[in-house]
């Protein structure tokens, strides 16, 4: 089996568009998996979500900004991690966001576990330890970011059963295999490339699973230039961390 890993696309429609056009040109992946954040930084939010929920061939997992964003529109607490950040302009997300979605962004699950080709394959936007893995987003369930390092991979999930952990949430390039788990993370779609999108391919058959990291070329001179034109909150921030 053959399949993409798209994360992070944080609202960025055009980098989102580059990469589902790639993939459909390929012909030869069974599914994509995507593994969550993709609204909240980035200010095309309908456009992105338009794009994800009209396919049938993506399953799709929350992602830390989707549910504080979520907490906003439905009135239950915000997390404290993020309120000196991004709470203004989650606020500014929820109100553009269409009301189609809310239902759909709510009933995302925070993680898949498959079986494929007798490996163990878990999706998850970032570590959750087994205990909070029903907690609510002010609660704080993702675990801290930490160094992209084999040893810090095999500590962070250490709590995890599964051949390949694939994952994102921390926008780098993460490829490591400790000999008992593989973890994958292919980087964020739409954040911290400059003008280039990337995504993942795995493949894996009853013998071996490998990892590719596939990053394109688009033109992200509208996406910036919205960010003033949309007076988008926290934009000083979002562009000294993730642009």
């Amino acid at each position: 089996m053959k399949f993409a890993i798209i994360t992070d696309v944080h609202g960025n429609f055009d980098a989102l568009e580059t990469v589902l056009d790639d993939i459909d040109n390929r012909d030869d992946i069974d599914k994509i998996y995507n593994l969550g954040d993709n609204i909240g930084i980035g200010h095309e939010t309908n456009k992105v979500l338009d794009h994800i929920f009209d396919r049938d061939d993506m399953e799709m997992i929350a992602g830390n900004h989707d549910e504080a964003i979520m907490s906003v529109v439905n009135g239950t607490p915000y997390p404290d991690d993020l309120k000196d950040k991004f709470y203004e302009h989650h606020r500014w997300i929820a109100g553009h966001l269409d009301e189609d979605y809310y239902e759909e962004l709510n009933q995302l699950p925070r993680y898949i576990e498959k079986t494929i080709c007798g490996k163990k394959v878990l999706f998850i936007h970032y570590e959750i330890e087994n205990d909070k893995l029903s907690s609510s987003i002010d609660e704080q369930p993702f675990s801290p970011i930490v160094k992209d390092d084999e040893n810090e991979m095999t500590q962070l999930f250490a709590d995890k059963d599964a051949d390949l952990i694939i994952f994102g949430h921390n926008h780098r390039l993460h490829m490591f295999d400790d000999k008992n788990k593989m973890y994958f993370n292919p980087g964020a779609v739409g954040l911290n490339n400059g003008s280039h999108a990337v995504y993942g391919i795995v493949t894996v058959t009853d013998t071996d699973i490998s990892l590719e990291r596939v990053k394109l070329a688009y033109d992200n001179e509208e996406f910036l230039e919205g960010f003033e034109a949309k007076q988008v909150p926290a934009k000083e921030l979002i562009f000294e961390k993730f642009m």
